[in-house]
């Protein structure tokens, strides 16, 4: 696929991708130069399937974003975005950084609606370090302690 990019720190394979950004192209109408930037997201809850999240456009102007299942190329979310702004997550290494912890921290993309993100396309870094877990918003860089009850809508505030 013209300009696609994989994330593959965190694992995931290449197919994967391509299936769920030819999905995404599909369920949105995007013309196959349109670049792709995709990250695996995983789900942390009991029967919840890991997704793919899909954002089109470059690194500045961001055109569409998508969830994606991996295995079936079903599109559970998608969204047109104006186009007029960046849509970026921070690295695994800016999500560590804000949370003061070291690069042998363990971290993963997770979501699943919580007090810090009601929507799959903000996903939080899940750091992991000796038994002990914090969560950093990976758009806002805001860091959690804690994801107690649900509340509010995309990517909430503490």
């Amino acid at each position: 696929m013209t300009g696609a990019v994989f994330d593959t720190v965190i694992g995931g394979d290449a197919g994967s991708f391509e299936v769920a950004i030819a999905s995404a192209r599909a369920v949105l109408g995007l013309d196959a130069q349109v670049p792709a930037r995709t990250w695996l997201v995983a789900r942390t809850r009991p029967g919840t399937r890991d997704f793919v999240l899909v954002v089109f456009g470059d690194a500045q102007h961001a055109s569409a974003v998508a969830a994606v299942d991996p295995i079936a190329g079903e599109v559970l979310e998608s969204a047109r975005l104006p186009g007029r702004a960046p849509y970026t997550l921070l690295s695994a290494a800016e999500a560590r950084q804000r949370a003061g912890l070291g690069a042998d921290t363990q971290a993963r993309l997770v979501w699943d609606p919580s007090a810090a993100s009601r929507s799959p396309f903000y996903p939080l870094w899940q750091l992991q370090r000796d038994g002990h877990t914090v969560w950093v918003d990976s758009v806002r860089g805001t860091v959690w302690t804690t994801l107690d009850s649900p509340k509010g809508g995309g990517s909430a505030q503490p």
